[in-house]
């Protein structure tokens, strides 16, 4: 390799055709579910195997001979790449199967699957064969910590550049360092995902779904994704048990992993106690739920039960950006929509499989504020920004105020691009809106909670994909590769 070449392609070859051995492997399992209930076609998975597994080894074998390791930047630049190529691989089941009838809905499926956003564009969801419907909860429940992160726990992706790879892909999981090796720290944080992912099937199952609708809406919950294995979601069970079992499932969903893995071993609740952010998430979610209840009480009638469960079910749902919905949240009284969009901006915690700007940063942001009016009243006073009693550094604060920038920026422009290809104003916003921030639902006029975007144009479904992929790698991964600075050693 050319010593003034800062990206090594033969690397960059091995790393992806290595993740994508991953995908196929997904495939594979779908086709056995296929074989399981017996359905007449296999075609769509066998070929996605084929064509997938191709792709994987020829990759594998161009790098074969590649250098161990990998620099930063090849490690934001395989990050993006493989969530492009995987949702680009990820939507030959649906095409193949009739279940897309383009491709720029088979693309938008499958990028809302890995990035968990939820939103469908398939109108015929009930109809969708068994290995379909798997695939896309399995898609969720993949991207739900991210491809990268789950393949590190499987296999050493990099050799010494896993911890690049981990960095370029975490939304704050690598907060708190679990284990001196990132693929112990990776296994470990896995293991909780699959014993929540676990839970949620059995209690769903015992609480009266069948046995594959339960383990699609586990990965489905706990991957905060939410995709249904019916059109009408989950208000197709009328079950207040089910919404009980998720709005439980879906909370543990948003918490920091590192905080379920401390108290799930250490028997202590020391975690829960200390945790800043933790708190910041339950009380904007217990706050906004309860004046929401009260105004379904008083203003649509409903009683205190059905209130409570109904505001809780829905609130948790959209601030976890799980996307599940039990009402139409519209028909509400009308000013607790801008809480409603707030718990869609906001987000759960760092570390979870929740998208949005994350509760981390809009602490950060509070106290921050709060420290500047003290500073501009003691001018000379040294005041540092604490969040558990650790000083937040300049850097980091910085970093938050870039990326709540760049955040507000990309649903403006979503905004912008989605109404020149025809869709009204206030449906682009809270398209936008809900794009970037990974959530499966949204308020509108002709888009709204209880209506999908299977009529959207086609462009908006590819505009819809590139916003959802930002907001998944929380726009810097995405757009680095862009930036001049990228490509110069300097």
């Amino acid at each position: 390799m050319s010593k003034s070449l800062l990206i090594n392609p033969k690397m960059l070859c091995r790393v992806l055709g290595q993740l994508i051995l991953i995908e196929s492997f997904m495939m594979l399992v779908c086709l056995f579910v296929g074989v399981i209930y017996e359905e007449a076609d296999h075609t769509p998975f066998l070929v996605s195997l084929g064509v997938t597994t191709i792709c994987g080894v020829v990759l594998r074998l161009v790098g074969f001979k590649a250098t161990n390791t990998i620099n930063r930047r090849e490690s934001y630049l395989v990050v993006a790449l493989t969530w492009v190529i995987f949702s680009i691989l990820g939507m030959i089941p649906f095409v193949l199967s009739g279940s897309c009838t383009s491709l720029g809905t088979a693309f938008f499926e499958s990028m809302s699957g890995f990035t968990t956003t939820g939103a469908s564009v398939i109108k015929d969801i009930d109809n969708l064969p068994h290995s379909i419907l798997f695939w896309r909860s399995f898609t969720h429940w993949i991207g739900g910590l991210g491809i990268v992160f789950f393949t590190m726990t499987i296999m050493p992706v990099a050799g010494r550049g896993d911890v690049k790879l981990f960095a370029a892909e975490s939304t704050g999981l690598g907060q708190e360092k679990l284990h001196s090796k990132i693929k112990t720290t990776a296994a470990w944080i896995w293991s909780i995902y699959i014993s929540l992912t676990i839970g949620c099937c059995l209690s769903l199952w015992a609480g009266g779904m069948d046995f594959f609708d339960s383990i699609n809406h586990a990965m489905s919950t706990i991957s905060t994704g939410g995709y249904s294995t019916h059109g009408s979601g989950i208000s197709y069970y009328n079950s207040p048990l089910i919404e009980y079992i998720l709005i439980i499932f879906m909370f543990l969903g948003g918490v920091n992993f590192y905080i379920l893995y401390t108290v799930g071993t250490k028997r202590t609740l020391a975690p829960i106690k200390h945790s800043s952010e933790l708190k910041l998430y339950l009380g904007i979610v217990v706050t906004v739920s309860l004046i929401c209840a009260v105004t379904l009480v008083f203003y649509n009638g409903y009683d205190v039960e059905r209130a409570l469960r109904t505001a809780f079910f829905n609130c948790i749902s959209i601030n976890t950006t799980t996307g599940f919905t039990s009402d139409d949240y519209q028909s509400w009284f009308h000013p607790t929509a801008i809480l409603i969009m707030f718990l869609m901006f906001a987000g759960a915690n760092s570390g979870s499989t929740s998208g949005g700007f994350k509760s981390i940063r809009i602490l950060i942001i509070i106290k921050a504020t709060q420290i500047h009016f003290k500073r501009i009243l003691h001018p000379n006073a040294i005041i540092p920004v604490q969040v558990n009693k650790t000083p937040i550094s300049h850097d980091a604060e910085r970093n938050v105020m870039s990326l709540m920038f760049w955040f507000a920026f990309m649903i403006v422009a979503g905004t912008v691009a989605l109404t020149c290809v025809g869709i009204s104003d206030y449906d682009s916003f809270n398209i936008s809106l809900a794009s970037v921030c990974n959530i499966g639902t949204n308020f509108g006029n002709t888009y709204g909670p209880t209506v999908g975007l299977a009529d959207m144009p086609e462009s908006a479904k590819w505009i819809c994909s590139f916003l959802m992929l930002a907001g998944r790698l929380e726009i810097f991964a995405i757009l680095l590769p862009f930036t001049r600075s990228f490509w110069h050693r300097q």
